[in-house]
Protein backbone atom coordinates (compact mmCIF):
# COMPACT_ATOMS: atom_id res chain seq x y z
CA UNK A 1 0.00 0.00 0.00
CA UNK A 2 1.34 3.36 -1.07
CA UNK A 3 0.26 7.19 -0.08
CA UNK A 4 -2.25 7.98 -2.56
CA UNK A 5 -5.48 9.11 -2.30
CA UNK A 6 -7.14 7.98 -5.43
CA UNK A 7 -11.38 8.36 -5.52
CA UNK A 8 -13.47 8.05 -8.59
CA UNK A 9 -15.31 11.04 -10.13
CA UNK A 10 -18.30 10.98 -7.88
CA UNK A 11 -16.24 11.37 -4.67
CA UNK A 12 -13.76 13.96 -5.73
CA UNK A 13 -16.80 16.23 -6.86
CA UNK A 14 -18.58 15.37 -3.31
CA UNK A 15 -15.44 16.27 -1.54
CA UNK A 16 -14.41 19.29 -3.60
CA UNK A 17 -17.70 20.56 -2.89
CA UNK A 18 -17.29 19.86 0.88
CA UNK A 19 -13.97 21.62 1.29
CA UNK A 20 -15.66 24.61 -0.61
CA UNK A 21 -17.84 25.00 2.41
CA UNK A 22 -15.31 24.26 4.61
CA UNK A 23 -13.13 26.77 3.69
CA UNK A 24 -14.95 29.45 5.46
CA UNK A 25 -13.85 28.38 8.80
CA UNK A 26 -10.92 26.69 10.61
CA UNK A 27 -6.86 27.33 9.32
CA UNK A 28 -6.67 26.18 5.85
CA UNK A 29 -5.19 22.78 6.74
CA UNK A 30 -6.98 19.32 6.43
CA UNK A 31 -6.04 15.87 7.55
CA UNK A 32 -6.25 12.63 5.32
CA UNK A 33 -5.58 9.44 6.76
CA UNK A 34 -6.28 5.82 5.56
CA UNK A 35 -5.44 2.44 6.28
CA UNK A 36 -7.31 0.20 3.52
CA UNK A 37 -9.75 0.99 1.18
CA UNK A 38 -11.76 4.27 3.34
CA UNK A 39 -9.98 7.66 3.59
CA UNK A 40 -11.09 10.13 6.64
CA UNK A 41 -10.72 13.55 6.00
CA UNK A 42 -11.07 15.83 8.62
CA UNK A 43 -10.97 19.42 8.70
CA UNK A 44 -11.64 22.17 11.69
CA UNK A 45 -14.69 24.18 11.99
CA UNK A 46 -12.33 25.52 14.88
CA UNK A 47 -10.01 24.16 16.63
CA UNK A 48 -7.83 24.39 20.11
CA UNK A 49 -4.42 26.03 19.32
CA UNK A 50 -2.69 23.65 22.49
CA UNK A 51 -2.23 23.00 25.93
CA UNK A 52 -3.17 26.66 27.69
CA UNK A 53 -6.28 26.60 25.04
CA UNK A 54 -9.42 25.75 26.77
CA UNK A 55 -11.62 26.02 23.73
CA UNK A 56 -13.41 23.52 21.72
CA UNK A 57 -12.11 21.70 18.95
CA UNK A 58 -14.52 20.92 16.17
CA UNK A 59 -13.87 18.75 13.00
CA UNK A 60 -15.91 18.06 10.17
CA UNK A 61 -15.43 14.92 8.89
CA UNK A 62 -16.03 12.66 5.87
CA UNK A 63 -15.17 9.36 5.15
CA UNK A 64 -14.89 8.49 1.48
CA UNK A 65 -13.94 4.83 -0.39
CA UNK A 66 -10.88 4.67 -2.55
CA UNK A 67 -10.51 3.05 -5.62
CA UNK A 68 -7.49 1.05 -4.01
CA UNK A 69 -6.20 0.43 -0.47
CA UNK A 70 -4.35 2.73 0.89
CA UNK A 71 -1.74 3.65 3.98
CA UNK A 72 -1.28 7.43 5.46
CA UNK A 73 -1.47 9.99 7.40
CA UNK A 74 -0.95 13.37 6.69
CA UNK A 75 -1.81 17.13 6.68
CA UNK A 76 -2.18 19.18 3.60
CA UNK A 77 -3.30 22.90 2.24
CA UNK A 78 -7.09 22.64 1.97
CA UNK A 79 -6.66 24.49 -1.13
CA UNK A 80 -3.81 22.63 -2.59
CA UNK A 81 -6.62 19.06 -2.20
CA UNK A 82 -9.61 21.03 -3.28
CA UNK A 83 -7.53 22.41 -6.52
CA UNK A 84 -6.14 18.60 -7.46
CA UNK A 85 -9.81 17.15 -6.80
CA UNK A 86 -11.16 19.28 -9.23
CA UNK A 87 -8.60 18.86 -11.27
CA UNK A 88 -8.73 15.44 -11.10
CA UNK A 89 -5.41 13.94 -10.76
CA UNK A 90 -4.33 11.92 -7.89
CA UNK A 91 -3.53 13.11 -4.28
CA UNK A 92 -0.07 11.89 -3.08
CA UNK A 93 -0.56 12.32 0.79
CA UNK A 94 2.94 13.68 2.50
CA UNK A 95 4.19 12.19 5.45
CA UNK A 96 2.97 13.78 8.93
CA UNK A 97 5.44 16.37 9.92
CA UNK A 98 4.75 19.69 11.39
CA UNK A 99 0.95 19.46 11.76
CA UNK A 100 -1.25 21.48 13.04
CA UNK A 101 -2.25 20.88 17.28
CA UNK A 102 -6.12 19.88 16.24
CA UNK A 103 -4.40 17.15 13.57
CA UNK A 104 -2.53 15.84 16.89
CA UNK A 105 -5.08 13.89 18.86
CA UNK A 106 -6.87 11.25 17.40
CA UNK A 107 -10.83 10.72 18.24
CA UNK A 108 -10.97 7.27 18.82
CA UNK A 109 -11.69 4.48 15.94
CA UNK A 110 -13.86 2.27 18.42
CA UNK A 111 -15.73 2.27 22.04
CA UNK A 112 -18.16 4.57 21.01
CA UNK A 113 -21.56 4.86 23.24
CA UNK A 114 -24.49 6.22 22.11
CA UNK A 115 -26.18 9.26 24.02
CA UNK A 116 -29.18 9.41 21.92
CA UNK A 117 -30.72 11.33 18.96
CA UNK A 118 -31.62 14.66 17.81
CA UNK A 119 -34.11 15.69 15.25
CA UNK A 120 -32.71 16.99 12.53
CA UNK A 121 -35.45 20.09 12.63
CA UNK A 122 -34.13 21.20 16.37
CA UNK A 123 -30.31 20.71 14.86
CA UNK A 124 -31.64 23.70 12.58
CA UNK A 125 -33.34 25.13 15.09
CA UNK A 126 -29.90 25.21 17.38
CA UNK A 127 -27.90 26.16 15.09
CA UNK A 128 -29.94 29.64 14.28
CA UNK A 129 -29.63 30.04 18.49
CA UNK A 130 -26.35 29.39 18.64
CA UNK A 131 -25.96 32.26 15.27
CA UNK A 132 -28.00 34.76 17.18
CA UNK A 133 -25.85 34.00 20.61
CA UNK A 134 -22.56 34.67 18.66
CA UNK A 135 -24.04 38.29 17.13
CA UNK A 136 -25.54 39.19 20.25
CA UNK A 137 -22.25 38.57 22.17
CA UNK A 138 -20.43 40.89 18.64
CA UNK A 139 -19.60 44.86 19.40
CA UNK A 140 -20.57 47.07 16.06
CA UNK A 141 -17.87 46.22 13.26
CA UNK A 142 -16.18 43.95 15.20
CA UNK A 143 -12.81 42.17 13.67
CA UNK A 144 -12.51 38.40 12.40
CA UNK A 145 -10.30 37.56 15.75
CA UNK A 146 -13.24 39.44 17.91
CA UNK A 147 -15.83 37.66 16.01
CA UNK A 148 -13.97 34.16 16.39
CA UNK A 149 -13.89 34.39 20.00
CA UNK A 150 -17.89 34.64 20.34
CA UNK A 151 -18.01 31.75 18.37
CA UNK A 152 -15.73 29.85 20.32
CA UNK A 153 -17.30 31.07 23.43
CA UNK A 154 -21.03 29.95 22.03
CA UNK A 155 -20.06 26.45 20.28
CA UNK A 156 -18.02 24.86 23.27
CA UNK A 157 -21.41 24.57 24.75
CA UNK A 158 -23.89 21.56 25.19
CA UNK A 159 -27.00 22.49 23.73
CA UNK A 160 -28.76 18.88 24.02
CA UNK A 161 -29.31 16.38 26.77
CA UNK A 162 -27.58 13.55 24.26
CA UNK A 163 -24.60 15.93 24.58
CA UNK A 164 -24.46 17.62 21.07
CA UNK A 165 -23.31 21.02 21.29
CA UNK A 166 -23.47 24.23 19.72
CA UNK A 167 -20.79 24.46 17.30
CA UNK A 168 -21.52 20.92 16.34
CA UNK A 169 -25.14 21.72 15.50
CA UNK A 170 -23.63 24.79 13.37
CA UNK A 171 -21.48 22.72 11.50
CA UNK A 172 -24.09 20.16 10.63
CA UNK A 173 -26.01 22.89 8.96
CA UNK A 174 -23.17 24.95 7.21
CA UNK A 175 -21.77 21.97 5.96
CA UNK A 176 -25.48 20.69 4.55
CA UNK A 177 -24.89 17.04 6.53
CA UNK A 178 -28.37 16.56 7.73
CA UNK A 179 -31.30 14.49 5.85
CA UNK A 180 -34.51 14.04 6.97
CA UNK A 181 -33.65 10.97 9.69
CA UNK A 182 -32.34 12.42 13.21
CA UNK A 183 -28.55 13.10 14.02
CA UNK A 184 -27.21 10.24 16.07
CA UNK A 185 -24.85 11.42 18.86
CA UNK A 186 -21.96 9.12 20.59
CA UNK A 187 -19.37 9.66 23.07
CA UNK A 188 -16.11 8.26 23.64
CA UNK A 189 -13.05 9.09 25.21
CA UNK A 190 -14.05 12.72 25.97
CA UNK A 191 -15.15 13.37 22.50
CA UNK A 192 -19.08 13.79 21.38
CA UNK A 193 -19.33 13.00 17.47
CA UNK A 194 -22.54 13.70 16.20
CA UNK A 195 -23.52 11.62 12.51
CA UNK A 196 -25.42 13.28 10.08
CA UNK A 197 -26.98 11.90 6.16
CA UNK A 198 -23.65 13.00 4.62
CA UNK A 199 -21.28 13.40 6.94
CA UNK A 200 -20.02 13.65 10.96
CA UNK A 201 -18.76 16.62 13.55
CA UNK A 202 -16.90 15.46 16.19
CA UNK A 203 -16.11 18.09 19.51
CA UNK A 204 -14.06 17.99 22.47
Amino acid sequence: MHAILSLDERARADLALLLNRAAVFGDGSVRLAADGDVALLTTPMTASSGLLDSGPTVLIARASRMREPARFDGVVALTALRDALREGADIEVPDAVGRPAWAAVSPPRGGWTATGEVEAALVRELASQAASDVEAALPRSPGEPVRRRAERAVWGRSVDPSGLTAGQAAALVAMRFLGEAPVRVTEAGGWMRASGHAGEVLAR
